[in-house]
């Protein structure tokens, strides 16, 4: 068996306030330029004893045409918020098919496909752990949502606590040779969204089948 592997090294998610890869469907919203022509705008002059009824009635339009734009304002904020919760739902820890995850929906034995290269981390390929993958969560170490920003640093130096060989299973520690470890600490547009997440990859040199944390 090798010996211990080198301290870990650490890369920041992107901020996980990202919508899913499919977005959100654009919202049609009514144009109240496009409401139908009064009265008086068609030219028709009113009794001069008589309710003006074709002012009443743009009125009416106008209003409507407002509440229509409040109510679409209102579903297009739910949408958005709902598009938010999905970007941050955890991923099963072995999905049954390979699917798209931001960073923050990550979880202990979560399989990466690839690594993404250095530096800010975004989206990221999870598949069953039985097939050929590049790495591995093996640790999870959460700040309390109440903490204040610690500073990259300090970010870095929480998440990696016990980050390391310790973490993985009986057989994986068997199968640990080749494995590096690297962590993924929160940035501090993250950590102000709410990501308080530090993860401990179990990197392969070479792609490898089964979880370490057996």
């Amino acid at each position: 068996m090798s010996s211990d592997p080198p301290e870990p090294t650490f890369a920041s998610p992107t901020p996980p306030g990202a919508l899913p890869a499919d977005g959100l469907a654009d919202s049609a919203l009514p144009d109240p330029a496009a409401a139908p022509a009064t009265a008086a705008s068609a030219g028709t002059a009113p009794s001069p004893r008589a309710p003006r009824p074709g002012r009443r009635r743009a009125t009416v339009v106008l209003a409507s045409a407002a509440a229509v734009l409040a109510v679409a304002a209102v579903g297009t904020a739910v949408g958005v918020q709902a598009a938010r919760e999905r970007a941050w739902e955890p991923v099963p820890a072995d999905p049954s098919t390979a699917t798209e995850a931001n960073a923050v929906q990550l979880v202990l034995g979560s399989c990466v496909e690839e690594l993404p290269p250095d530096g800010p981390v975004e989206r990221v390929r999870v598949v069953p752990c039985a097939d050929a993958h590049a790495a591995q969560v093996v640790g999870r170490r959460d700040s309390s949502p109440e903490a204040t920003w610690p500073g990259t640093d300090g970010a870095a130096a929480y998440a990696s606590a016990g980050c390391g060989r310790l973490l993985l299973g009986a057989d994986g520690r068997e199968r640990a040779d080749g494995v590096s470890f690297v962590v993924w600490a929160p940035s501090e547009e993250s950590w102000a969204d709410g990501d308080r997440a530090g993860l401990c990859l179990a990197v392969h040199d070479e792609p490898a089948t089964g979880s370490l944390l057996d």
